[in-house]
């Protein structure tokens, strides 16, 4: 029997997103040295797929009926020609849309150049973050010859897993009053792009430090000095369910908000987020995105982007950026015979719903800081300055 599971209220949210604004993908970027091969990488992803159905997961059924089949085509490892690509910011091969409708939803770009770098792309409504990351560490247990781990995936349930643990938050969903972070939009421009800066160290409380700069380097950005920002943060639903791997995106969302003129302290920002999950905010979004499975995705793509060219336009939304914290990551995660990686980031995924979407990504190196932002939020450079500026308050917090 082939395994499958059912698509969730929020992967549905995400299917949407990549139809207004494709790519909507993760994209781990692993750079390294030595050499990349080919056959090497299509025979591990021969060897894992048994244990990772998820991985050439397709969609199947309408409505509430949908579901994730994993008999999709699985995923492609693809060489690329990297030259003069320094990685700070988009490629061609970093904007390519990957199909959740006939696969495949995961793609292995080896990129040559100086240096070799690796990209594991995922779509994000069958995959968040921790899951790219666990397929990644098979991956790379696979090239070595390592035992592999797969990850959970038939029969899955998003509100199975948060049955019984109720939220004792607020489900209002958020007024449409928080500013963007470089201020107004000075075209219609919807694409999108992104931007990385490198904080050579690191040091701890690592995500408010980030909450708090990022609102000092907004103020800059605002006509009169002053905004609401209203920040997102991803938390893995499976805190929840020790030792959980699973094929999935399990991500719900706390939010904090603090004036751009008067952001308060990073421990003040760590108490609020703290609060919140205490609280277990988290959890609404799940639920309260469940009934959409029963919404046909014609009609959520028309609200979507009538909701976010409206907000492009007045100034304002509900949220001003998102912030995921992927924590300390070892970049020796893909190395085998013939390579080594010394660096990695996360490209995140952009839409024009967000005003910006930044990962901070943590290794020996320091951290780094990538964001994604549309178009035209973005122009004139203001996207690099943000983030520069955000980069240097965190030195210096």
């Amino acid at each position: 029997m082939i395994p499958s599971r059912p698509l969730f209220g929020i992967e549905r949210v995400w299917l949407t997103a990549d139809r207004l604004w494709p790519p909507f993908v993760n994209q781990l970027v692993v750079e390294g040295a030595g050499d990349l091969d080919a056959t090497r990488w299509r025979a591990a992803v021969e060897t894992i797929l048994p244990a990772w159905p998820g991985a050439r997961a397709r969609l199947r059924g309408t409505l509430g009926w949908t579901r994730w089949v994993g008999d999709g085509a699985p995923p492609a490892v693809v060489e690329v020609d990297g030259a003069g690509w320094d990685a700070r910011g988009p490629a061609p091969f970093t904007g390519r849309r990957l199909d959740p409708e006939e696969g495949p939803i995961v793609e292995a770009l080896l990129v040559a150049g100086a240096p070799p770098r690796v990209v594991l792309r995922t779509h994000h409504a069958a995959f968040d973050g921790r899951a790219a990351w666990a397929l990644a560490e098979d991956l790379g247990a696979a090239l070595r010859g390592e035992p592999i781990r797969g990850a959970a995936f038939a029969d899955l349930s998003d509100v199975a897993l948060v049955d019984g643990l109720g939220s004792r938050g607020s489900r209002r969903a958020p007024a449409a009053d928080a500013t963007f972070p470089t201020g107004p939009a000075t075209t219609a421009d919807e694409s999108v792009t992104w931007a990385r800066v490198t904080l050579p160290r690191s040091g701890g409380n690592v995500l408010p430090r980030a909450i708090v700069a990022l609102a000092d380097a907004s103020r800059t950005f605002q006509p009169d000095g002053r905004g609401l920002l209203r920040v997102s943060l991803p938390v893995d639903l499976r805190r929840h369910h020790d030792g959980l791997r699973a094929a999935a995106n399990l991500t719900g969302f706390v939010r904090v908000e603090l004036p751009t003129d008067a952001p308060g302290s990073p421990e003040a920002v760590g108490a609020a987020i703290a609060a919140a999950l205490e609280r277990r905010d988290e959890i609404d979004v799940i639920r309260a995105t469940h009934p959409l499975r029963f919404v046909p995705l014609a009609a959520m793509v028309a609200a979507g982007g009538a909701d976010a060219r409206a907000a492009l336009r007045r100034g304002r939304a509900s949220n001003s950026a998102a912030i995921s914290n992927l924590g300390r990551l070892d970049p020796n995660v893909l190395d085998h015979k013939g390579f080594r990686g010394h660096g990695l980031f996360w490209i995140p995924p952009g839409n024009l719903g967000n005003p910006l979407f930044v990962t901070l990504t943590g290794h020996p190196g320091g951290i780094e800081l990538c964001g994604a932002m549309p178009d035209a939020l973005a122009d004139d450079g203001r996207l690099a300055r943000l983030l520069t500026t955000m980069s240097a308050g965190m030195a210096a917090k």
